[in-house]
């Protein structure tokens, strides 16, 4: 399922919501039979309150998959009686499983400004880098985010940096810093047009891209969007970007 279980709230089952309907059952069968319904039933009752065949077919997967891991339990612990802790234990342990298979570990994680947790798990991620750290964005003036590339910088991790040639005059930008206090290569474009990208390229693993500028306005004011992936696909093609504007503004260098 692509929404989270928390958002299922929003589709509607005869007049209810599904989690209504699931809670109101699993209520009923316990107001009858004076114990709670065995997993069948829960899942029968799930694939009933299904939307799509999607949804229902995942609902299968997972009642098997438990059916299976439940066999390996001792015999006085059957699927129809596991305890609650028990069964939130299988359910996550296989649904991370078949996330993992189902994405080959792929992940994208999208965070939004202004926030200052937002910016602590930016601030996070640059500070993690352990080998690279590849930055192309249209301008820096945020010293505390100056301050993690410079601290990269510092414990080993090759930093390179491209900017706008026009942003680097700014009052309070840091890219003419980067070259001339701490001799970290930078180049920026040379051209009366803007290089407006706004990515990161981290150990060569991860891209971080987004509407995000390096700024504090972007950090306290705009409505600002940055995305943090491991897919390879992406991390090859913003590399491959990097590298052709690193040589191509070879003559620009700071």
């Amino acid at each position: 399922m692509n929404t989270a279980y928390s958002s299922v709230v929003s589709v509607s089952v005869e007049g209810r919501t599904t989690h209504e309907h699931l809670t109101r059952t699993y209520e009923s069968h316990i107001e009858r039979h004076g114990s709670s319904p065995s997993l069948q039933q829960l899942f029968e009752t799930a694939r009933d309150a299904a939307s799509s065949d999607q949804d229902r077919a995942v609902i299968s997967w997972l009642e098997a998959a438990i059916a299976k891991e439940s066999g390996r339990d001792s015999d006085d612990e059957t699927p129809s009686t596991l305890p609650h802790h028990h069964l939130i234990s299988h359910l996550k342990e296989h649904h991370d499983e078949h996330h993992h298979k189902a994405n080959n570990g792929i992940f994208i994680s999208p965070i939004f400004f202004p926030s200052e947790d937002s910016f602590g798990n930016f601030i996070k991620t640059l500070s993690n880098s352990k080998k690279s750290l590849d930055i192309c964005v249209f301008t820096i003036t945020d010293n505390e985010t100056a301050d993690a590339v410079i601290q990269a910088h510092e414990r080993g991790v090759r930093v390179r940096i491209i900017s706008d040639d026009d942003k680097s005059e700014d009052l309070g930008a840091d890219v003419k810093r980067f070259a001339r206090d701490h001799d970290i290569p930078t180049r920026v474009d040379g051209s009366p047009s803007h290089m407006h990208h706004k990515f990161a390229i981290i150990d060569d693993a991860l891209v971080m891209t987004g509407s995000y500028n390096w700024t504090k306005g972007a950090r306290y004011q705009n409505r600002e969007d940055l995305c943090l992936t491991n897919s390879a696909k992406a991390v090859r093609a913003f590399k491959d970007e990097f590298e052709k504007l690193w040589d191509l503004f070879e003559e620009f260098q700071l």
